[in-house]
């Protein structure tokens, strides 16, 4: 990438996963504007718990691509897949540390669930890394498929996580299924379905990687002047070379060198006829793991060379399991052709025959002839130059001459030797006898050149139908004249396109070449280039199943300060986060641990502390680290260790702002109470300690529980030391707390220590406590106690007449209330009689009302009781009715009995009779 497709990318808005039609323009512009040779190959991070089929799928794929079988697996693995793609396999191991590493460069992330156990932590874990760090493509593959004999229980399984793998990466992503093994790899279907889609599949652009660029190293050397070699593709984007480099989970060292080398698997643009790849094109480049007959151990390689084989009619044998003696015998028992003897004799051959010629000076080839200095040949065979010798061949039937005492010297013509040596000793055995390519025979005495001359004519030497060798040279040259001149004006035009084709070609090579001499002396490593980096003063231990990620350090990143960030409890972690509890944090390329605080934000803009992390909401942190680009992803753990008892990720978040001090705020309430008050002026006491402090917030605000409020006046020698004098909005109680709300500026530590193989972390105090058997410190004043309150009457809020004539409508009372005095009049006046004012009419309809009433009452009074004594006489028929269907049964199951009576004693009768 050129320094303005750079600015480009780094000036693009942040793509998030569900803005599809965004991200799939943005990733087809990056694709366009990078070039095809400058790809790095694609990195496959195959990921899932112990036992899932990680090794197995790897090596199944690697044989798919290359046909070749992988012993150990150790480290990445790179193959060709196509001329223009490479991928690059690496397994990620169980451990969070090279989880949360490969989570940051992976391409793609083949996630490998167990079909026998279902999804596991380490799934989530790593899902949920992989959404924090940008979440690349995924692929879920789905195996021990045939754990499950029923076809009904299969498919229900198959469907249920398949919902609940897309559910987990939004359900964009694929499934796949493998089923049994077969000769310890997976069925070559399966891998073919798998390995075409990701050869199709198209890259997600990652904020990250796209702005910060890296090697992941596949072999490493260790030299001896404490120096370590390493060799890897730049990947991410162009690599600007500076000083330092930062090895991920080591540290920063200082590059000793940097420079590219030859690439160990290239792409291939020459060949245009064939789209597949041929034999001798698939390649596998595994340094670090035993391939075929190579074996990688830790000091050396070894190469393991099978012993020969050959066949005794339809038999193998192996020269190991049978000794020498015996195959002599059965050979000398068993005639054997004269073929299968010289093989016999080739393979039990002690020593080559360039020894042999070493020893022995003189050896004969044929009877006869003896061997010059053997010199190259120069020349080429040319087509006339065939066709000569053809028609020499055609004559060696007519002529039956021997050649006797001659010697061997080397060719001078490009004529093939064989066919004279057929035509001229009518021998075709001879031909094994000696290299016939490269020797003829010399004839010394002159009257044989006459029977040789005999060779080249058609009849009989002297007769007049000879045929000169040099006439026929000229007609066969003028022939292919003709042809080479129709042939040229047929392929003007193609060569004028081929030309112009070349030198297209020529001028990319050309630009191709200048563009790699400027950017090596710039400092400059585009993407897709292999490198070789050797890092001074490097005398860590390197585990080879970790990847060995080395990344530049960009300018600020490695400047430390306080960063605050948005935070959230991971949903499946176990326990809340404490304030001043010490951390682990993956941010950008480095791991480091710190003591964070939290806190919550204010309407005003104050950052309110707070002791824990909500349960299901976000804050904030801050704490003491390395700078990162804002909107920078993190994961937070509590600890690095690989036991699976609870859910190792306690936290994720993302970088919101950087800078050198933050003002985190803690609420402190100080209480008082009153101890004598007069009208609005309260003296308080119990607030402070002495009247420094209270001359420190004079003038400050105070507040009742009941909500009066008030203000700080002055120091008061009355009452203990640290009293003072108040006022308030109106006369406050005894029984009245005071508060006044301060707020105190919290000290956030400067705690970073990057985490090394080697590194000591803190432990927090419940770590502590637990190892040294400490019990919880008991405080009484922390614990629950229950009070006894006594219900305080407070007396009538009453407002004086003259500020009620003063108030607005709304806030005046609606009824009025009463004096005492007013009181007494109302209650005196219900007791005097009533004077009635009614005519004597008014008396009469009066009393005629009166009189309707009460017969009106008389008669629903009557009415009433006939009610009940209905209701009384239905219960009673109800009753009755079941008393004389009980005794109707009862009288039925006596008669019964009785007649089941008389015919037993009737059947004894007449037994007795």
């Amino acid at each position: 990438m050129s320094d303005s497709e750079e600015e480009q990318v780094k000036q693009a808005p942040i793509i998030k996963p569900h803005q599809k039609q965004q991200k799939d323009f943005y990733a087809e512009q990056l694709q366009a504007n990078e070039e095809a040779e400058s790809q790095a190959p694609l990195l496959v991070v195959v990921q899932g718990p112990k036992g899932s089929g990680k090794t197995t799928l790897i090596k199944s794929l690697v044989k798919h691509y290359t046909g070749q079988k992988i012993k150990k697996l150790v480290g990445p693995v790179t193959v060709r897949s196509n001329k223009q793609h490479r991928v690059t396999f690496v397994e990620c191991p169980s451990d969070i540390n090279a989880m949360s590493d490969l989570s940051k460069v992976a391409d793609l992330a083949l996630i490998l669930i167990d079909a026998s156990i279902g999804f596991e932590m380490e799934t989530f874990e790593y899902l949920s890394l992989l959404n924090n760090h940008g979440f690349p493509n995924v692929m879920g593959v789905l195996t021990h498929i045939d754990f499950f004999k029923d076809n009904k229980q299969l498919r229900k399984t198959r469907k249920k996580y398949k919902k609940r793998f897309e559910y987990e990466t939004g359900g964009n992503y694929k499934l796949f299924y493998l089923q049994a093994l077969k000769n310890e790899y997976y069925l070559k279907q399966d891998i073919h379905n798998l390995a075409r889609f990701i050869s199709i599949i198209k890259i997600a652009p990652v904020r990250w990687k796209t702005e910060h660029p890296f090697i992941l190293a596949d072999r490493y050397e260790q030299g001896k002047d404490n120096t370590t070699t390493f060799y890897g593709y730049v990947r991410g984007c162009t690599y600007r070379l500076n000083d330092r480099i930062h090895f991920v989970g080591q540290g920063d060292y200082y590059i000793d060198s940097f420079e590219e080398v030859l690439d160990p698997v290239e792409i291939i643009t020459n060949q245009k006829k064939h789209r597949s790849l041929k034999d001798t094109e698939k390649l596998v480049y595994a340094p670090m793991s035993s391939v075929g007959a190579l074996t990688i151990d830790a000091t050396a390689g070894y190469i393991t060379i099978p012993q020969p084989i050959f066949t005794d009619k339809n038999k193998f044998v192996n020269i190991e399991e049978q000794e020498d003696e015996e195959i002599e015998e059965q050979e000398q028992e068993q005639e054997l052709p004269e073929g299968v003897r010289m093989v016999r004799e080739l393979q039990q051959l002690t020593e080559g025959i360039d020894k042999q010629l070493e020893e022995e000076e003189d050896v004969q080839l044929l009877e006869g002839f003896d061997l010059e200095e053997e010199k190259p040949i120069k020349k080429k065979i040319n087509q006339q130059q065939i066709q000569q010798q053809r028609e020499l061949v055609r004559l060696k039937n007519r002529v039956n001459v021997k050649i006797e005492n001659g010697t061997v010297m080397p060719i001078t013509d490009t004529l093939l030797a064989t066919d004279l040596h057929e035509l001229i000793y009518q021998n075709k055995t001879g031909i094994n006898e000696f290299d016939s390519v490269r020797y003829i025979a010399k004839v010394q005495e002159r009257e044989s050149y006459r029977e040789i001359k005999e060779l080249f004519v058609t009849g009989f030497y002297g007769q007049t139908d000879v045929v000169d060798l040099e006439n026929l040279e000229k007609q066969i040259e003028e022939e292919q004249l003709e042809e080479e001149q129709e042939q040229e004006k047929k392929g003007e035009n193609q060569k004028e396109k081929d030309d112009n084709q070349n030198q297209k070609e020529n001028q990319q090579q050309r630009q191709q070449l200048v563009n790699q001499l400027t950017n090596s002396n710039l400092g400059l490593y585009k993407k897709g280039t292999y490198v070789k980096i050797v890092i001074k003063d490097f005398s860590s231990s390197i585990k080879d199943d970790y990847p060995m990620i080395l990344a530049r350090s960009e300018v600020g990143e490695d400047n430390l300060g306080f960063i605050k960030i948005r935070i959230k409890k991971h949903r499946w972690h176990s326990n809340i986060l404490k304030s001043n509890d010490p951390i682990i944090i993956s941010l950008g390329w480095r791991r480091f641990q710190t003591i964070p605080i939290y806190c919550v934000q204010d309407p005003n803009d104050r950052l309110r502390f707070v002791k824990y992390t909500p349960e299901y909401d976000y804050c904030y942190a801050i704490f003491y680290g390395n700078f990162a680009p804002q909107g920078t992803g993190l994961v937070c753990t509590q600890s690095l260790s690989n036991k699976l008892s609870k859910f190792r990720i306690a936290a994720t978040g993302v970088v919101l702002e950087m800078n050198h001090q933050f003002d985190v705020m803690k609420k402190l309430k100080l209480v008082g109470e009153p101890f004598k008050v007069i009208k609005n002026t309260a003296f308080i006491k119990g607030m402070f300690n002495s009247s420094l402090e209270v001359a420190k917030f004079q003038g400050g605000l105070i507040k009742t529980v009941s909500g009066l409020r008030g203000h700080i006046k002055k120091p008061s020698k009355l009452g203990p030391d640290g009293s003072f004098r108040a006022t308030f909005e109106d006369k406050i109680q005894m029984s009245d707390l005071v508060f006044c709300r301060t707020w105190v500026r919290m000290h956030i530590e400067r705690f970073y220590r990057l985490i090394t193989s080697n590194v000591k972390l803190m432990k927090t105090m419940w770590e502590l406590r637990q190892e040294k058997q400490i019990p919880l410190e008991f405080k009484p004043d922390s614990t629950y106690q229950d009070q006894e309150r006594v219900p305080v009457k407070f007396a009538p809020l009453r407002i004086p007449n003259n500020l009620q004539q003063n108030l607005p409508f709304e806030s005046k009372e609606k009824v009025k209330s009463l004096s005492f005095r007013e009181r007494l009049r109302q209650q005196v006046e219900k007791n005097l009689p009533v004077k009635s004012n009614m005519t004597d009419k008014e008396k009469e309809v009066y009393s005629l009302i009166q009189r309707l009433n009460t017969i009106k009452n008389e008669k629903e009074k009557k009415r009433e009781q006939k009610d009940i004594q209905k209701q009384k006489v239905k219960k009673a028929q109800i009753k009755g009715q079941k008393q004389h269907l009980e005794e109707g049964k009862r009288k039925y199951k006596q008669q019964k009995q009785k007649d089941k009576f008389i015919k037993q004693v009737k059947k004894q009768q007449q037994q007795q009779q």
